[in-house]
C-alpha cells in the first residue's frame, strides 16, 4: 500500500544502491510492489487513465515474484522455545454475526475454522463497551478496579489506563517476547505515558482514539475536534488517505510475521478497527466495493456493507494463518480471537450489528451486550475441535497466556489480579476454573450486573431502551423499520404476507448464496487440516465423498511447516469436483442459541430501577424470564457479593474533556499534548 509500500520501495532500492546487489528477487519485488501502488490507485480512482490501469492488472497477475511471499528466514532456523501468540480483537462484533454462530446470512470462513478446530467459547463474557474490556484484557484486571469501569475515553479526556498497571506485554517481555501491535488502542493518548510504545510494545500501526473514518483516518471526539489519527510509532501517517485500515492492518501484521525472527516467541497484539462504524457526522459504514459486491443478496444496505467489513477482516484472519503457516510459525502459535463487547444492533451507534436472539446491544449489561464472541486455536491445545461452556471473562486472558507461556513465576507474587488462569482448563478440556464473575458496577450510572453460577442479576439504571430482541437488517427500510429505538418487540411487524414469505425464503436460503470465494477457502482450510499433522479434533477430517478423488493442486501440497499457500492461484481447477450442496459438510456444527417460546410479558416484566431482575441464564439464555420474585433467597445473596465488589472499588478516572487536546492546536492531528 502507498503508505507503507512506497517506503519498502525505497529501501529496497537503496539496498540495491549501497550494496550494489541487484539479484532479480530483489529487482522483482520492486516491480512488483510499484505496480501495487499503481494498482491501488487505480482502485481508488486516483489514476484515471483506463489503459494504464489495466496494464497494471496484467502486469500484477505476471509478476508477482516467488520469492515476495516469503521474506527472508530469521537469522536462526531454530523454533521459538515459548509459543507465538497473536491476539486478535474484533471491535463491535455482534453474537448473531458469525457463522459458527448460525449466522448464515454472513459467512466467517476463516473465523469458524479457527474456531471449529480449537475451542468455541460459549460461556465468554467481556465488558460491555470498548476502553473496558481493552484494560481488562491487558491487565488481567476488572475495570473496576483501574478505574476504567465507566464509559470509554473520548477525544481530550485527559486520563487513561494508570501507569502502576503491569500490562501483557510487560510481562510477556521479560519472557523474551518480541511485542507488536497493531490497530486501536483506547486506553489513553493524553501523554505518550499512557501509549503502546512506553507500555511495552516494540511497534505500533494504528490509532489511539476509539474509532475513525475508515479512508481518511480522520477522528471527530466532538463537533469542534477533528484531526487526524494514525501513525507508524510515534510518527504520523499522513499519506494513508484513500486505504482501508483493515487492509493496512492485515499488511502490518503479515509484514511483522514475515521479517520476525522464529528463535524469538513473538507476542501480536492486533485489535482491528472493524467492525466499529466511522465517525459520527461521516459515512458510517464503510468497506471497498468490491467485498459489497459479493453480498448483493443482503439487500438492506446497511448490513451488506457491514457484512462487507466482516468479511474483510476475516479473509484478513486467514491471511494471518497462512502467514503463520508459510513462516513455520503455525504449529508453536496460539491465536486468540474476540471482540470487545456485544454489536451495535439495529442502528445503535450508527451501525448494523447483530446479536439476536440474545437481547439488548453494546453498551448495556443484557447478554446481548456482554456475551462475546471468542475462540482460542492453538495445534498446542489437547483437545482440539469442541465447545467450551465453562465460564471465562476476558480478564482471564493475561493469567491464561502468560501460563501458556510458561511464565506462571511472573504471577505468583501478583495478588490484585481479577483474571485466573484457564490454560489447562482449554487445553484439556477439563475442570473449570470460575464461578462467577462480575459484569460491572458503574456508580456514576448507578447500575451494576453479576454472575454467579447459573444466575445474573441486574440492578439499577438498565438501559431498558435499548433491551430488546433485534432481528437483523434483511431487507430495504430494515434500518428504519427495525431501528431500536422503532422497534417494538411485542408487536409484530406490520408487513404483508408476501414480504415475511420474502424473509424466510432469504433466512432459508443464505448459506446457498455465499459467494464461491467462501466456498473454495473452506475447501483449502479443510484440505490442508485433513493433510497435515496439526490438528487432532473431530473437525480436522474431510469427507472423502466431497471430493471423489479431486486432485490436488501444487498451490496444496504438503511441506515440512504443512501447507504451502499460493493465495494467487485460482481453486476452481483444483475443486472442479467439489458438490457445493454438501458445502455444510465442511467445519463444525454451529453453536446457537435456543430461547425457547417468548412470554408476552417478557419486555415488561423486570424494572430493575424498582427491584433487581434475575435470570437463569443456562435456561434462558434470552433474558425472557424475570424470576426474581420467586428467589428472593437468592437475590439477597447476589445483592450481598454487589455489595462485597463495590467495597475494594476505585472510582471512574474519566475526566472532562481538555480544550488544549484539540486537534485545532496541534496542526490538525490528535498528539499527546501533556
Amino acid at each position: 500500500m502507498q503508505c507503507d509500500n512506497l517506503l519498502r520501495v525505497s529501501e529496497l532500492r537503496k539496498n540495491v544502491y549501497v550494496t550494489g546487489s541487484e539479484d532479480s528477487d530483489t529487482l522483482d519485488t520492486i516491480k512488483f510492489v510499484s505496480i501495487t501502488v499503481l494498482l491501488h490507485d487505480c482502485e481508488n480512482k486516483r489514476v484515471t487513465t483506463d489503459i494504464n490501469c489495466e496494464r497494471a492488472r496484467l502486469r500484477h497477475v505476471v509478476s508477482t515474484p516467488k520469492k515476495l511471499t516469503q521474506y527472508p528466514r530469521s537469522r536462526s532456523a531454530a523454533a521459538s522455545p515459548r509459543p507465538h501468540i497473536i491476539l486478535i480483537v474484533a471491535d463491535d462484533l455482534g453474537y448473531n454475526d458469525v457463522s459458527f454462530h448460525g449466522s448464515d446470512q454472513i459467512p466467517t470462513p476463516n473465523i469458524d475454522f479457527l474456531g471449529y478446530n480449537g475451542v468455541i467459547l460459549n460461556n465468554y463474557y467481556v465488558s460491555p463497551i470498548c476502553t473496558p474490556t481493552r484494560s481488562a484484557l491487558m491487565t488481567g484486571r476488572h475495570p473496576i478496579h483501574t478505574g476504567m469501569q465507566h464509559n470509554v475515553i473520548v477525544g481530550s479526556m485527559p486520563y487513561g489506563l494508570p501507569l502502576n498497571e503491569t500490562v501483557l506485554p510487560q510481562y510477556l517481555n521479560q519472557l523474551g517476547y518480541q511485542s507488536h501491535m497493531v490497530g486501536k488502542w483506547h486506553l489513553g493518548m493524553f501523554k505518550w505515558e499512557y501509549t503502546p510504545l512506553y507500555r511495552g510494545f516494540k511497534s505500533h500501526m494504528g490509532y489511539y482514539q476509539g474509532c475513525e473514518d475508515y479512508y481518511t483516518h480522520t477522528y471527530e471526539g466532538s463537533p469542534d475536534q477533528w484531526g487526524l489519527d494514525f501513525r507508524r510509532n510515534k510518527d504520523l501517517l499522513w499519506n494513508c488517505t484513500g486505504q482501508y485500515s483493515t487492509t493496512l492492518f492485515r499488511d502490518e501484521a503479515v509484514r511483522i510475521i514475515h521479517d520476525h525472527n522464529v528463535s524469538e516467541p513473538l507476542f501480536l497484539y492486533l485489535p482491528f478497527q472493524a467492525v466499529h462504524s466511522g465517525n459520527g457526522d461521516g459515512v458510517h459504514l464503510q468497506a471497498p466495493n468490491s467485498y459489497i459486491d459479493k453480498f448483493s443478496y443482503i439487500h438492506n444496505m446497511e448490513r451488506r456493507t457491514y457484512a462487507a467489513m466482516l468479511s474483510a477482516l476475516d479473509d484478513s484472519v486467514g491471511d494471518i494463518y497462512d502467514t503463520l503457516n508459510s513462516r513455520g510459525m503455525l504449529a508453536n502459535s496460539i491465536i486468540v480471537f474476540t471482540t470487545d463487547n456485544g454489536g451495535p444492533a439495529n442502528g445503535f451507534d450508527n451501525n448494523a450489528a447483530n446479536n439476536f436472539p440474545l437481547r439488548g446491544v453494546k453498551f448495556t449489561l443484557w447478554e446481548g451486550g456482554v456475551r462475546g464472541v471468542g475462540l482460542i486455536h492453538s495445534p498446542l491445545i489437547v483437545r482440539q475441535g469442541y465447545v467450551s461452556n465453562k465460564m471465562l471473562h476476558v480478564c482471564d486472558w493475561l493469567p491464561t497466556l502468560i501460563s501458556a507461556a510458561g511464565g506462571k513465576h511472573l504471577l505468583e507474587n501478583v495478588t490484585s489480579l481479577d483474571g485466573v488462569d484457564a490454560w489447562e482448563m482449554l487445553s484439556h478440556d477439563s475442570k473449570a476454573v470460575r464461578s462467577e464473575m462480575l459484569h460491572n458496577i458503574d456508580p456514576w450510572d448507578v447500575k451494576a450486573a453479576l454472575r454467579m453460577g447459573d444466575y445474573k442479576l441486574l440492578v439499577g439504571a438498565i438501559s431498558m431502551s435499548y433491551g430488546k430482541w433485534y432481528p437483523p437488517y434483511q431487507v430495504s427500510g430494515d434500518e428504519r423499520n427495525l431501528h431500536y429505538l422503532n422497534f417494538i418487540d411485542d408487536v409484530p411487524l406490520r408487513e404483508s404476507v408476501q414480504i415475511k414469505g420474502y424473509r424466510q425464503k432469504l433466512s432459508e436460503a443464505y448459506r446457498a448464496m455465499w459467494p464461491e470465494s467462501v466456498k473454495e477457502r473452506l475447501v483449502k482450510l479443510y484440505s490442508f487440516a485433513e493433510r497435515s499433522d496439526l490438528y487432532t479434533g473431530p473437525y480436522a477430517r474431510l469427507s472423502h465423498e466431497l471430493y471423489d478423488d479431486a486432485e490436488i493442486s501444487d498451490s496444496a501440497k504438503d511441506t515440512k511447516s504443512g501447507l504451502s499457500f499460493e493465495p494467487e492461484k485460482n481453486l476452481r481447477h483444483e475443486v472442479k469436483k467439489f458438490d457445493y450442496s454438501v458445502l455444510s459438510s465442511l467445519g463444525g456444527t454451529p453453536v446457537t442459541v435456543d430461547c425457547g417460546p417468548k412470554p408476552k410479558n417478557a419486555s415488561t416484566n423486570c424494572n430493575p430501577m424498582v427491584y433487581p431482575c434475575l435470570y437463569h441464564i443456562p435456561l434462558d439464555p434470552c433474558e425472557y424470564n424475570n424470576i426474581a420474585q420467586n428467589n428472593s433467597e437468592i437475590v439477597v445473596t447476589m445483592l450481598k457479593r454487589l455489595s462485597e465488589y463495590a467495597a475494594y472499588m476505585v472510582p471512574p478516572a474519566n475526566k472532562p474533556y481538555d480544550p488544549q487536546g484539540n486537534p485545532r492546536f496541534h496542526d490538525g492531528a490528535w498528539v499527546p499534548w501533556k
